[in-house]
């Protein structure tokens, strides 16, 4: 997708390229590409094999699983949130569904073209990786309180 001028759109300075410089943020934005989703678009379908990562440019996703047989709501993704950094360092098939739930556009990039870059860029691939673990960490910090709250729920419930 291009812009007015007919050249690619700079990938924005938010989520996990903040701490890029903004030719390494150009750099990097030429490794991947922008997709528009509309309402009601799936981009990771859970269960299915999913190799890249997402920034959100704009717009809202849900994160849903239906492993108990119907939607159950994981979290609510915005501008600046990555969606997909579990299958870049463990691959495999994706643990949710994440819905477009506007009009959204992400900026998307597979394991092999982000090893390119993390090759070619050395010292941006250590402050992208940093960046994209502690996202993880502060979204496994979430789940685990989430899931604390749960279990007292529960055990209140008796």
């Amino acid at each position: 997708m291009s812009d007015a001028s007919g050249s690619e759109p700079e990938l924005p300075p938010l989520g996990f390229a903040e701490s890029l410089t903004a030719d390494e943020r150009r750099s990097l934005g030429s490794f991947g590409e922008f997709i528009t989703a509309s309402e009601g678009d799936v981009i990771i379908e859970e269960g299915h094999e999913q190799d890249s990562l997402f920034l959100i440019v704009f717009g809202t996703f849900h994160v849903q699983t239906d492993t108990t047989g119907r939607p159950v709501l994981l979290g609510n993704l915005k501008s600046g949130d990555t969606i997909g950094e579990v299958n870049i360092f463990d691959s495999g098939k994706a643990s949710a569904s994440v819905v477009a739930k506007s009009i959204s556009q992400v900026w998307k990039i597979d394991r092999s073209r982000l090893e390119s870059f993390l090759e070619s860029n050395p010292e941006a691939a250590t402050r992208l990786l940093v960046s994209v673990a502690t996202q993880l960490s502060k979204r496994l910090r979430r789940a685990n309180e989430k899931a604390a709250m749960a279990r007292e729920a529960v055990l209140d419930a008796f």
